[in-house]
């Protein structure tokens, strides 16, 4: 046998390396398939998150402005009522 018949042995046939050929194509093809199937539910959960931050986010800063805008009582009675008790307190301590 020629060397390089001798070195081709084991090697099989062009058709079973065709085969071989195929069936890792059909296996990479289907790997594919998968990653991008993945990798497209992975974009649509980021794109949910982000737009479910930005409801929140815009939620806030209107309990924010409502929270600015809303009426509240002034500190300046806060104060007169208690210095009317503390003045009241002195009243009664006085001989």
């Amino acid at each position: 046998m020629c060397g390089w018949r001798k070195g081709l042995q084991g090697i099989g046939s062009s058709r079973q390396a065709e085969t071989l050929d195929g069936v890792q194509i059909v296996a990479m093809s289907v790997q594919i398939a998968q990653l991008t199937s993945a990798l497209a539910d992975s974009e649509r959960r980021k794109v949910a998150e982000q737009q479910s931050m930005s409801a929140t986010v815009q939620q806030i800063k209107e309990q924010v402005l409502n929270l600015a805008h809303r009426p509240t009582t002034s500190s300046l009675e806060d104060t007169d009522d208690n210095s009317e008790e503390e003045e009241d307190d002195f009243v009664d301590a006085t001989p």
